[in-house]
């Protein structure tokens, strides 16, 4: 196991691809394979703590004190972008404090943002409407949430999602 990983891989670390990831990262994987769009992974300078617990309490002090993440690497040409998937792991009923970096970072106006998420059970919660206020310009549209325990066997209904969004998988 890493030292340290990324706000999409630490409380969710499997293999993919024989790549370590999480859950939203597995999703990710999975969209990107069947759009053929580029990938971009959200990382916050200071590294989540590698184990499950540690994590979920750092993330729940971030949320709790409103701390928004400095982020490692940023997008340089999102002019080239019209659509981007959004994806997140559901922590405390929101999005990570690094996706509000994300957004605070990034004007999104004019694009359609299409969010993803994983969750042991809250789904979206209110974050669709958190993006739309975060993002007040944007065609933001209800995505798909996968339940953790399900994103290993999910490669069906995430091909259907797309293929309901006119992605002819």
């Amino acid at each position: 196991m890493p030292q340290d990983v990324d706000a999409s891989a630490s409380a969710s670390i499997q293999k993919w691809n024989d790549e370590n990831t999480g859950n939203t990262g597995i999703v990710a994987h999975i969209i990107q394979e069947k759009t053929k769009g580029d990938m971009f992974s959200v990382q916050t300078v200071n590294k989540y703590p590698s184990t499950y617990n540690e994590t979920v309490n750092q993330g729940k002090q971030e949320h709790e004190n409103n701390i928004r993440p400095e982020l490692a690497n940023h997008i340089t040409n999102l002019d080239d972008y019209d659509t981007i998937f959004v994806g997140y792991p559901n922590w405390w009923y929101d999005m990570p404090m690094a996706m509000y970096s994300f957004f605070d970072e990034y004007d999104l106006s004019n694009k359609t943002i299409i969010p993803f998420n994983t969750s042991g059970g809250s789904a979206f919660s209110d974050t669709i409407n958190t993006i739309k206020k975060l993002e007040p310009n944007a065609n933001v549209i209800e995505g798909i949430t996968i339940r953790a325990e399900d994103v290993e066997f999910s490669q069906n209904e995430i091909d259907e999602w797309l293929n309901d969004l006119g992605y002819n998988i």
